[in-house]
Formats: structure tokens, sequence, C-alpha cells
């Protein structure tokens, strides 16, 4: 991890060492996070390349509108905006909806209800075929906008959709997407949904302690989750290596073992552009 300044940090990692690696990336996904963003470069195969993350403290802004807006001009990968697919948003400003019961304007009522929206956050809704719900979450306008402007042909969807689109045909199966300040949780019971929210932690306890009482709300015992679990960057394997103590079984995403620090964030790149 590099740090630019006091505020500002960066992390990147190369498939390999090739001094043209750049110029070989056909395919780029974005994720953006509070205080951060991840940018990931795949070839004309669609294998990964390289994934640059930039982040900031909590001295700024969640949404800083500034440093995302300068992210999107000065990252490399970013150049040519038309290589750019996909693009996904992590909100804790979410809902979930029964398409049997979602009527738009008394859904943004809800969301409303349930969450604090500032001024400028906008409502978004997608479909998620899978579970036959919505998925509806929050954004600040100037960070919805500034994507549009600048990715006009890229699709864009909330982050947890391949929690969705690669439901395991198992019980008590919960993924885990982590960043260095919140955790996007989703738990299946085979192909029903039980349980989706977005929250914050301090540390692995914090977020074992957040499974345990779902655990206990719903008389699930916590040895029957199989979790598994994809990180922002590789700063994250620090706290999914001391999960592990809660839960023996842990994997990542996509079920393999994780062994480096920056396979939380592969596994994530690559699962998230099998969506778009």
């Amino acid at each position: 991890m590099k740090s630019v300044n006091n505020n500002i940090y960066e992390q990147v990692y190369n498939s390999q060492e090739d001094p043209s690696l750049l110029s070989k990336v056909a395919v780029v996904t974005v994720v953006l996070v509070p205080r951060g963003i991840l940018v990931a470069g795949f070839n004309a195969a669609k294998e990964l390349l390289t994934i640059h993350f930039t982040g900031y403290n909590k001295t700024k802004p969640i949404w800083e509108i500034n440093f995302f807006e300068h992210i999107f001009f000065q990252e490399p990968l970013l150049a040519a905006r038309e290589k750019v697919k996909g693009v996904f948003f992590c909100s804790n400003k979410n809902m979930v909806v029964p398409e049997a019961l979602y009527d738009e304007a008394e859904a943004k009522k809800w969301l409303q209800h349930i969450h604090f929206l500032e001024k400028k956050d906008v409502i978004e809704s997608y479909v998620i075929e899978e579970d036959k719900s919505q998925y509806m979450l929050a954004m600040p306008v100037e960070i919805t906008e500034l994507v549009k402007i600048n990715f006009k042909k890229a699709t864009t969807l909330p982050l947890p959709v391949y929690h969705f689109n690669n439901t395991s045909k198992q019980s008590l199966y919960m993924q885990c997407f982590i960043t260095a300040e919140q955790v996007c949780a989703t738990l299946h019971n085979y192909s029903q949904l039980l349980w989706h929210r977005v929250f914050d932690y301090n540390s692995a306890e914090d977020i074992a302690f957040e499974i345990r009482q779902l655990c206990m709300e719903n008389n699930i015992s916590p040895s029957k989750i199989s979790l598994r679990c994809n990180t922002i960057s590789a700063a994250e394997y620090d706290v999914v290596n001391e999960l592990s103590q809660y839960f023996p079984g842990l994997r990542a995403g996509n079920g393999r073992s994780l062994s480096s620090r920056w396979d939380g964030a592969i596994y994530l790149s690559q699962q998230l552009l099998a969506c778009v």
C-alpha cells in the first residue's frame, strides 16, 4: 500500500510483471464504496490483469465528490471510457422488496422511513430476478450523475448483485463483501433469500457479533452457516483472517481458500465481471 498523502492511499495488484500490462486491458469494471474506488482491468479473454484501489480516511466526507471526480480523470485504467463495462455501487441505504408487493412510490416512502436520506440522495431500483424482488438503494446524486456522464455505455448495478446471481445450492449460505468500514452481507437458504444488510464495523469481532445476532434472532446455529467473504482491497485480509477464527469454514466468495492478501479482491472482481 502506497500513501499518496496524509489522506489518500493506493494499492495495486498486477497479475504479472509486464511493463505493457495496461495496454492489454480490454474490459474494465469499477466499484464505488464509501471513501474508496476499485478499478479492475481484464484482457479480451476476460482474464484479470490488474486491480487499482484508491481510498481516503475518515477526515473527509463519506462520498467526497472531488475525490471521485479526480480519480475518474487521473486513473490510467479509466482513460478509455468505452472499456468500462460495469459500475457497481455499495450503499448502506438499501432495501429489498418482494416483487409481488412492490409499488415504486410506496417503496420509496418506506426506504426514506427506514434510512435517513440526504436531500441530494437519489433512489435507484434494480430487478433481482433470482429472488423475484426489487433492490433499492440511495446514493448521492452527484456520484450517480458523475458516473452517467463519464461512463455512458457502462451497466450500473448495486454491488450485492453478485450475491443474488451466484447463490449456492446449499443451506444457510452467507456472502460477505468487506471494506475498511462496512460489510455487505446476504444470507440465503438454498434459493430463498433470508437476510440482507450493509452495516458498519470496527473489528472482526463486530462482524462476528452481527452474524451471531442474526442467528439468534432466527434460531440458527452459527456453526451451520457457510461463510464466503470477498474484500475491496488487500488491506482487509487481516479482518477476514481474524473472522475465520469465529467461522473456521470461511472461504472466498467463489468457494476457494483465501491464501494471499489479494485473493478477496481478485475473486470479487471476477464475480462482478460475470454480472455485466
